[in-house]
C-alpha cells in the first residue's frame, strides 16, 4: 500500500512538472539501430558500475533488484505517458531534481556518472518497456 501511494504521487508530480520544465534537444536513436540501442541501454541500466538502476528499481530480467523505488515500468502508466518524448526522459535521468525537486534519485548526467549518449541508450531501453 505504501509503495502504491508513492508510485501515484511520483507519477502525478512528474507529469505535472513536465509541463513547466524546459528540455534541450538530445541526439537519440533512429529506428535503424533501435534494437541495438535497446540492448545497450539494458546493459547500462543493469551495470552495477554505471546506471545501476537495479540498486533501487525492479526491472524485467534483472536480478538482486532493490525495492526503494517503483518497479519499472510502473503499473498503469508507460514512459510515453509520463514523459511524452524520449528527450524529456533523458533530461529526467540526467537531473531528476530539475523536474521533481524532491526526487531521491542520482543525477546521472549532472554528476557525470553517465554521458548524454549513455542516458539516451538507457532511455531507449526504458521506452521499450511495456
Amino acid at each position: 500500500m505504501k509503495i502504491h501511494l508513492l508510485q501515484c504521487i511520483t507519477r502525478a508530480l512528474i507529469i505535472g512538472a513536465m509541463s513547466i520544465v524546459p528540455f534541450g534537444a538530445s541526439a537519440l536513436a533512429d529506428g535503424t539501430n533501435m534494437t541495438k540501442n535497446i540492448d545497450a541501454g539494458r546493459t547500462l541500466a543493469f551495470d552495477r558500475a554505471k546506471g545501476n538502476c537495479l540498486a533501487c528499481h525492479a526491472l524485467p530480467g534483472g536480478t538482486m533488484a532493490g525495492d526503494v523505488a517503483p518497479a519499472l515500468p510502473m503499473k498503469g502508466v508507460t514512459f510515453q505517458q509520463m514523459f511524452q518524448t524520449k528527450e524529456k526522459l533523458v533530461a529526467f535521468l540526467g537531473d531528476p531534481e530539475k523536474m521533481f525537486p524532491y526526487a531521491n534519485m542520482p543525477a546521472f548526467g549532472k554528476n557525470k556518472v553517465l554521458t548524454h549518449e549513455e542516458l539516451g541508450l538507457i532511455a531507449d531501453y526504458l521506452w521499450s518497456l511495456k
